[in-house]
Formats: structure tokens, sequence, C-alpha cells
């Protein structure tokens, strides 16, 4: 942030889960940044953090929220996500990337099963996700699709007319139906929600989507691949 123009101004605030017990303190060559922080209980995950957050920031009419793992890619990049909120009509919500895009819950349930053939508890948490949205309310309608929560922004107008992340719980579970009921909230509210660009992770990168780590993940799935197929289960 400090060495990649962003092309519009803005304030940083960092609020750390945990904080209440272990206060997080700014390295000093970070001081010309004026970067505010809000420490607080480690509950929420990263949503609770940005639902304390943004609470705790009037008057601002935007919000870029960010994982801590994340770092900037292009000039501009602040200004790009202000740019497509205000002129593509009726956008709602936009992050870096948008999963299961188009699918039926149950198609997304048939594909999990293809990757993750050999992790078949996963495919339990997609009864959670749909049971923990209408428990709080939310309709999750026919397609699974969503922002994922690790890089969002929205106006302040958009996060008060759905009344900010719908929290859940601190399970994984739980944070994930937080995730995905942001989504279905702003989509219900008849805003769209989006993709930033054609790409994912194109302005803004974290680093579990990096080359390496694509590299690393391809080689794993990969070995083990073969080591099922020269060693299968009996």
């Amino acid at each position: 942030m400090q060495s990649i123009r962003a092309g519009a101004p803005f304030d940083v605030v960092i609020v750390c889960n945990g904080g209440d017990a272990a206060p997080l303190e700014i390295p000093p060559r970070f001081s010309t940044m004026s970067i505010r922080v809000i420490n607080r209980e480690n509950t929420g995950w990263n949503l609770g953090a940005w639902e304390a957050g943004w609470r705790a920031s009037p008057g601002y009419e935007y919000f870029l929220f960010l994982q801590a793992e994340c770092f900037i890619k292009t000039e501009g990049w602040l200004h790009r996500f202000e740019h497509r909120m205000d002129f593509d009509a009726g956008m709602g919500l936009l992050g870096e990337r948008i999963m299961w895009n188009g699918m039926t819950w149950d198609y997304a349930k048939a594909r999990t099963a293809l990757d993750l053939s050999d992790q078949p508890e996963i495919l339990t948490n997609f009864e959670s996700y749909r049971h923990n949205l209408r428990q709080k309310g939310i309709e999750p309608g026919a397609l699974g699709t969503h922002v994922v929560s690790i890089i969002l922004f929205t106006r302040r107008s958009i996060l008060e007319d759905v009344d900010g992340f719908p929290l859940m719980g601190d399970t994984y579970v739980e944070a994930v139906s937080c995730e995905i009921g942001l989504s279905k909230n702003v989509e219900n509210k008849g805003y769209r929600i989006s993709q930033l660009g054609d790409d994912a992770f194109c302005t803004i990168g974290h680093t579990q989507w990096t080359a390496l780590d694509h590299l690393k993940t391809t080689a794993f799935d990969y070995g083990r691949r073969i080591y099922r197929s020269v060693f299968p289960r009996t």
C-alpha cells in the first residue's frame, strides 16, 4: 500500500483478532500511514473482524476488506474497485474470486466430490451451509454462487441495507456459511455480486493463490493420485 499507487485516497484500519490478549503494535516504518488498530477478541474469523471494523469506522462511503495475507499487484488497485462500483449499475459486492459461479447447490456438491473423493466428510458441509443460512433467515436460492471472503469491496449503504456480515459462529463451516450468506443477502436485496475482473486475483493477490502455491498443490495432487493407484484402498 505504501509503494504501489492506489489511485484514490484511503485510510487503513487493522482489526486484530486476539488483540485483546496480545495487542497489535504497528512497526515504526508504517508511522506515516496513520494506521488505526482495533484490538478485539478472537471471534468470527476475518468476517467477525471486518464486521467490527466497518461498524467502528463512520464517515466512509466505501470499504475494501482484506485478509492479512493479501498483497497489492497493480497500480490503481483501489480506483479499480471504486470505478467498477460507480459505473456498473446495481453492483453490490465485489471480490477477486467468485466461487461456484452459476452452479446449483447440487452440482457444486457433485463437483466437489470429484475433486475430494478421498474426503467425503466435506460433502456434508453443503447441507450445513444451507441449514445455517435458513437458521439466520437467509434464503440460499438455487445457486451456490458467492464472492470468496478473502478480498471484498462494497458501499456503506449496502452494508447498512443487509445489516452487515451475518455472523454465525466460530467454526469453519459457520464462517463459510457467513461468507455465502453475505453474498445471498446482497443478491436478495436486488444487487449484483461479481468478481472484479475477468481473471481472479488480477488486482490484489493472496499468498494462497500464488503461482508457486498452485504448482505445489498440483504436484501434491498428482503424487497422491499416483500413490492411490499403486496402493489402492482395500
